[in-house]
């Protein structure tokens, strides 16, 4: 199989000279002896790859690509391994998920409620009286009580300080006591607009602040410093480069996060692709506020050329997330013992006022991405795109539906016609969250919406392009988990089987390898530079120790990046 479609790329080869020519110019760098899929729009599988000036100049048979070995050529043995294009993560909160793990209490591999006591008391001993005891990453779906301890269990281990423990998604928080007393919360304290203080079956408060009830602790956790942020940034980066990633969207970014990137990239071009997003927050005097500041980002992206950064539009919030059960549905969520009336989630602003930002946006041609998980939010977003863009008819924004976990018929039908007709439109959806989410999706699903859950298949079908991305730190970043999830749709846990989501809308291996490159790299407006291997385009290459295309599904998870090129420099060599 793989001889017979290498033997078809032969019969297209890449090459910058003709054959009659005259011997070419020594490549910088070849890679050969390998299996490498172009990921192209034929899907491409050569042997070798040239590159020259950090850009691909040809690519074919280890014999055509031996005549761009010079002397000071590098030539990268691949020993039968094989290359693809780097991938591109289309949605990762990458910038304050590094300055999470050097700065916090990792909490993501907590097993259970003793477990997670044990490690907050071990923390708490570690700190000077009063400070601040920050984390976060817990996952009732890892937990084997399907669920956070309780307010009296975090009082009994918190040592007097003030605790503050964000869930995985980032949409709600477990405080202390100490920390409901600072802010002020009681059992009679009216839920904010588009959030929730939680509470339990007797009507206590139970600690956990649901979405925009968390915006309480914003004044009151301490920030954490310019050299915290920029320690942050360059371990996201490695970290990132070690599993084959060369470029990400971060969305959400407030004016100290951009200045965080911006101060990098001054000092040296980012060794990876990074568009942000600025964040539109919730009415109209803050979306027009982050006109102004696109606007202004754009400009000091003019004056930082070539360093990889950019400002790829606006993020909208219009629910909450389908693990909290806070997504806006139409029909309520499942009740359980940890969620005794969860209802049908909300809005996390009027409709009219979101409709209205949409409208100011799409006037000003600046791209908008809003996280929409639930049904009616969906919905919401789809009609508001709709009208936006017939009113000022524009190509190329790519609006985009973060999440999309569960589009109505409607949604599609809207999504294609977008799509097609003004290049709008665009799911970015999360396929690890059916693996690391898993128990807690179905949970609050239930079984017949749970199959319907990010409908890859369907997408396809339907003729929707669709890209795919981790939400770290809301799932690890390592797209080898978002490869084998598209196709494998298996939970982390077995509360629910190992098929809760189903099989009827996973997709092949080819699909998935598109969504996480070519695809992604659309959604970054960068599809023209990188995202597949072709010749011209800059040579952002993930080199694995085993053949995506050909490995049985379990084999993806366990995939392991051997090296990463940006632009034709290794900056990643695993030893």
């Amino acid at each position: 199989m793989r001889n017979g479609a290498i033997s078809c790329a032969l019969a297209l080869v890449l090459v910058a000279t003709s054959a009659a020519a005259k011997a070419p110019a020594p490549a910088d760098t070849v890679l050969h002896h390998g299996t490498i899929l172009t990921v192209d729009a034929k899907d491409r599988v050569v042997e070798a790859m040239a590159i020259r000036g950090g850009r691909i100049v040809a690519l074919g048979t280890d014999k055509a690509i031996k005549a761009f070995i010079g002397k000071r050529t590098k030539v990268i043995d691949l020993a039968g391994r094989t290359a693809t294009p780097g991938m591109i993560d289309a949605h990762a909160h990458a910038l304050g998920g590094g300055i999470d793990e050097v700065a916090n209490l990792q909490l993501g591999e907590v097993a259970s409620v003793a477990d997670f006591l044990e490690r907050v008391k071990a923390r708490a001993a570690e700190l000077p009286a009063g400070v601040w005891l920050t984390g976060s990453g817990w996952n009732e779906s890892r937990i084997a009580e399907h669920r956070p301890p309780s307010l009296a269990e975090l009082d009994a281990v918190s040592g007097g300080h003030p605790v503050a423990l964000g869930n995985t998604t980032g949409h709600y928080t477990l405080v202390n006591s100490a920390v409901l007393k600072l802010a002020g919360i009681t059992a009679q304290t009216p839920d904010p607009a588009g959030g929730r203080f939680d509470k339990d079956a007797s009507g206590a408060l139970n600690g956990v602040l649901y979405d925009s009830a968390q915006d309480v602790l914003e004044k009151l956790v301490p920030s954490v410093d310019a050299a915290t942020r920029a320690k942050g940034l360059n371990h996201l980066i490695e970290g990132a480069l070690s599993q084959g990633l060369t470029g990400f969207k971060d969305p959400g970014i407030d004016r100290i996060y951009w200045d965080t990137y911006a101060a990098a990239a001054r000092i040296a071009p980012l060794p990876i692709h990074a568009c942000t997003l600025v964040s539109a927050r919730s009415d109209m005097m803050t979306a027009r506020a982050a006109v102004d500041d696109y606007r202004q980002r754009k400009r000091e992206v003019a004056r930082l050329k070539g360093r990889n950064l950019d400002v790829c539009g606006v993020k909208i919030y219009i629910d909450g997330s389908g693990a909290g059960r806070t997504a806006w549905m139409y029909q309520p969520f499942e009740a359980d013992e940890s969620h005794v009336n969860p209802g049908t989630g909300f809005p996390m602003m009027d409709a009219g006022v979101y409709r209205r930002m949409v409208d100011l946006f799409t006037k000003e041609a600046i791209p908008i991405g809003t996280h929409a998980i639930g049904d009616r939010a969906i919905d919401t977003v789809v009609d508001a795109y709709a009208s936006a863009l017939k009113t000022w008819p524009k190509q190329g924004l790519r609006h985009s539906l973060i999440h999309a976990n569960l589009p109505t018929e409607h949604a599609l039908e809207v999504m294609a016609r977008l799509q097609k007709t003004y290049d709008s439109g665009y799911p970015e959806a999360q396929a690890e969250f059916l693996w690391f989410l898993g128990d807690a999706l179905a949970a609050g699903w239930g079984p017949q919406r749970s199959v319907k859950m990010m409908p890859f298949a369907t997408y396809v079908k339907r003729g929707i392009v669709y890209s795919d991305g981790s939400d770290y730190p809301v799932t690890p970043y390592a797209p080898r988990y978002g490869l084998w999830s598209s196709v494998a749709r298996e939970p982390d846990g077995d509360r629910f089987g190992k098929a809760p989501f189903g099989t009827a809308e996973a997709v092949d291996i080819h699909t998935a390898m598109k969504s996480h490159t070519i695809w992604a790299a659309r959604q970054l407006f960068l599809e023209k530079e990188t995202g597949s291997l072709e010749v011209g385009k800059l040579a952002d290459v993930a080199i694995w120790d085993r053949n995506p295309y050909s490995v049985p599904t379990a084999d993806l998870k366990g995939m392991r990046c051997m090296m990463t090129l940006f632009g034709g420099k290794v900056v990643f060599e695993r030893k």
